[in-house]
């Protein structure tokens, strides 16, 4: 079977998002990001892709990023629509929140700023910044078995640096950014559960009210978080107004109450790891507001520090809580994917709304292209090689090969290799 013969009908959900020649410019950007493997996904490495530029003129593609009639949030909500369409998920969805770096370097690029790179492990690396964008990603996680887990990137929004925040730009926090890209969707779902890192554990998202949607945040605090015993009710009635917290505890201490301990079975990372730890409900800083939240206490394994993570759901399973903290590792994995190969950083055009729109292009062709390969049962179901067969459903990357094979595209349509210039006269004659 053609790979084209399993991705047109899904291109064929986001037609009411376009105009008639917005929709062919779409499927030319997203068929252009699938199939693109090594090469920079750039306008001008997809038009070398698609010929597109042989029926239109070549600047159509960006004046469709840059001032085209579409919106990044009907496309993102397309998205979601289809993946629950086409996806048995439950009841309860699990998404996560993380915030990812592109570096970036030239003039007139919008919201440019320095940040520290993660990936620099040298020594100094935390004193130094790089110069790029911040994009805060927001992603949705499928169990597609027991333990196994997939990512699907949903929508991104730029942080713009308060320096980098041109006239009449409002300068918005990475909080109010993952606040802002929960409200944007409409969610098919009476139940939400956020897995965030513990620097998106604020009150703000903690008490996140959407239209009959039920938030639940799971994240960790650090191991020296300030902590409340929850108050208790008075034996006598009492004048004023009643105490919204205890005496406040350590970590430590908490774990030190042998009585409050329960062993759990937790199944994280591929391997099954049993653990003693304190499980109990107890009130957090001011940072989370004044709601009890259950905790799970156990010491890391240098012994030294307490691992300590949370829901504000009281009623929720330990175990469960460990095992949806430890599936948000998940989006670290997805950020490798799609700048390494998914284009997301690949954007030339300085403008904003062309950055937006390729990075929401890029994520809606990995999704397209994760949403196939763990729907198809089996890889012979794609043609990319013929001496290729693997066992199992295809890969991103094997169906990458198999749509760059079913659009006829020959190596010798990319950018030819430069020239050895640096010869001799003699090799020259």
């Amino acid at each position: 079977m053609n790979a084209l013969d399993s991705i047109v009908p899904l291109l064929s959900a986001f037609v009411h998002c376009f105009t008639a020649p917005g929709f062919l410019h779409f499927q030319h950007f997203v068929l252009a990001h699938m199939a693109l493997l090594g090469l920079p996904h750039c306008v001008t490495e997809t038009l070398r892709l698609t010929r597109l530029h042989d029926i239109l003129h070549w600047t159509t593609p960006y004046v469709f990023l840059r001032t085209g009639r579409w919106s990044c949030r009907q496309v993102s909500q397309a998205l979601l629509d289809l993946l629950t369409r086409l996806l048995p998920l439950p009841e309860e969805l699990i998404l996560t929140l993380d915030d990812t770096l592109v570096k970036k370097w030239g003039r007139k690029f919008f919201g440019l700023g320095y940040y520290p790179d993660p990936t620099d492990k040298n020594p100094g690396a935390s004193k130094r910044r790089v110069l790029g964008h911040c994009w805060v990603v927001l992603a949705l996680l499928w169990e597609v078995t027991a333990g196994l887990w997939v990512g699907f990137p949903l929508s991104a929004l730029l942080f713009v640096p308060l320096a980098a925040c041109p006239e009449g730009w409002p300068f918005q926090t990475k909080i109010e950014l993952a606040a802002m890209l929960l409200h944007r969707l409409r969610w098919p779902a009476k139940r939400l559960i956020i897995v965030v890192d513990n620097l998106y554990a604020k009150a703000q998202l903690a008490s996140l009210a959407l239209d009959q949607v039920r938030c639940i945040l799971v994240s960790r605090l650090r191991s020296n978080a300030a902590l409340y015993l929850v108050p208790q009710k008075p034996s006598k009635p009492r004048r004023g107004r009643p105490p919204l917290r205890g005496p406040q505890v350590s970590a430590q201490a908490l774990y030190r109450r042998r009585s409050q301990r329960r062993r759990l079975k937790v199944h994280i990372y591929g391997k099954t790891v049993t653990l003693e730890a304190f499980v109990g409900v107890v009130i957090p800083s001011r940072t989370l507001g004044n709601t009890p939240i259950l905790v799970v206490i156990f010491p890391q394994r240098s012994g030294k520090k307490m691992n300590v993570f949370f829901s504000t759901d009281v009623t929720m399973d330990p175990v469960r809580l460990l095992e949806l903290y430890a599936a948000r590792f998940k989006i670290e994995d997805l950020f490798d994917e799609i700048k390494t190969t998914g284009g997301f950083g690949d954007y030339r055009q300085r403008s904003f709304p062309a950055i937006k729109r390729h990075a929401t292009l890029s994520l809606v062709a990995y999704s397209l292209l994760r949403l196939l390969s763990v729907t198809l049962k089996s890889a012979e179901a794609i043609e990319a090689e013929p001496w290729w067969h693997p066992s199992g459903p295809p890969s991103v990357t094997r169906l990458r090969r198999a749509v760059f094979k079913a659009l006829r595209i020959s190596l010798g349509l990319h950018a030819e290799p430069k020239v050895n210039e640096n010869i001799s006269l003699k090799e020259a004659a």
